[in-house]
């Protein structure tokens, strides 16, 4: 009897839970299904960021859309989790040989990791031994400055090990941008740029209101009192000194902030706290699903945003960037990282120079804009599909053939 042939697999594991739409989740989702359109299962080991071992055994498996296997691990990413280390380890082992039972692995690729740095070598030396192709897929690198002193001098000393034991085993990288791509470089080893893409359903109707309307989406930093604003992920306190400068000057305009109350960021940033009390232009509208989220952005004429030049904006890509650009509404951001290469500036794209002067004469002129301008701009930026999966396919696949060519020493 002829033997069963094993269907083709790769393992994506790491530091993502698939039971939340954060960024990561939505980032690895959708890379799997460029996966599985090239002809590959995904089999995902990644964590649980509510639960306990005991809830996660119990708790039913969840449908993510894409491949048809998936096992969550306890968040064991804490100071906490450090005792918990060697049950997560055992686990993840076990799962990946489990896979291993049942299907043919190509591939394993790691994104961050899904407990202490450590754990990677241990996979990196499993995937040498089986003859699997061991990708990392790296999409920021992370500071941690604004955590507690303990916490900072733990997770830093666990993510430099981390690059380094991804540097030193790595068959190939999947990064998000140039700047880790020369950060990883590895003389004779594949490497693919691949920003966050989208892959949700998009109507054509294109909603545009009497007045300009601005939206920002986002948790810009830490909350504590009187907040360090140079520690901000995204300088929101910078865009509201333009807005209130436009508001002073009786420009009409709409902007709406969602991820934060105006409560909560003016205990952060109290110098804006007299202002924004009289302000009728600006409304924070706090935190929201996901998907009503996406629909604000949607309906807004322009998304808004500005960050800070340092390692982690330079490295990563904003994902509010891509949803945005993707639903067909322009961004209007500085020039950070690698933004502008996906931006048609003027288009998709409208570019903050750093001079309040200027920066407040390009709102002036984007909120002069007539509904139908501003309409057709909307729909100019969608038909692009910059960040659509079709676009990187090719480009994927080309990736894994070169990875697969490459013979392990």
């Amino acid at each position: 009897m002829e033997k069963t042939k094993k269907q083709k697999c790769v393992i994506y594991i790491g530091d993502f839970d698939l039971r939340n739409q954060n960024v990561q989740a939505h980032l690895v989702k959708n890379n799997a299904k460029i996966l599985n359109r090239l002809g590959y299962n995904v089999a995902f080991i990644g964590v649980n960021r509510e639960a306990t071992w005991e809830e996660i055994d119990k708790s039913p498996k969840i449908d993510v859309g894409v491949g048809n296997i998936f096992f969550e691990l306890q968040n064991t990413l804490t100071v906490g989790g450090l005792f918990n280390y060697h049950k997560t380890e055992k686990r993840i082992m076990s799962c990946m040989d489990e896979v291993t039972d049942k299907m043919d692995v190509h591939f394993v690729i790691s994104y961050q990791s899904p407990t202490y740095a450590p754990i990677l070598k241990r996979i990196a030396k499993w995937c040498k031994k089986r003859r699997i192709k061991y990708i990392v897929n790296c999409a920021d690198i992370t500071i941690f400055n604004s955590q507690p002193l303990f916490r900072r001098f733990v997770m830093t000393l666990n993510w430099n090990y981390l690059h380094k034991i991804n540097k030193k085993y790595m068959d190939g990288l999947i990064s998000v941008s140039r700047y880790i791509e020369k950060f990883y470089h590895k003389e004779g080893t594949p490497s693919v740029i691949i920003p966050p893409l989208y892959d949700e359903s998009v109507d054509n109707n294109y909603y545009t209101s009497d007045v300009t309307t601005f939206v920002y989406a986002g948790t810009p930093f830490v909350i504590k009192k009187n907040v360090n604003t140079n520690g901000m992920k995204d300088r929101l306190d910078k865009i509201l000194d333009l807005c209130l400068i436009l508001s002073k000057e009786g420009v009409e305009y709409r902007l709406e902030i969602i991820g934060i109350t105006r409560d909560v960021y003016t205990l952060c940033v109290p110098r804006h706290k007299a202002a924004l009390e009289t302000n009728s232009n600006i409304e924070f509208l706090g935190r929201m699903s996901h998907k009503d989220t996406l629909k604000e952005v949607k309906n807004a004429d322009f998304m808004i945003n500005i960050r800070d030049r340092n390692v982690m904006n330079e490295a990563g890509l904003s994902t509010k960037l891509v949803e945005s650009v993707s639903l067909g509404t322009p961004v209007v951001m500085n020039s950070i990282g690698d933004t502008f290469l996906y931006l048609h500036e003027g288009v998709s794209g409208f570019k903050f120079t750093g001079d309040v002067q200027n920066d407040v004469q390009l709102l002036k002129t984007l909120c002069s804009m007539t509904k139908d301008e501003r309409k057709s701009l909307k729909i100019e930026c969608a038909n692009d599909k910059t960040f659509s999966l079709q676009k990187y396919q090719m480009t994927f696949e080309s990736f894994l053939e070169e990875t697969l060519a490459i013979t392990n020493n």
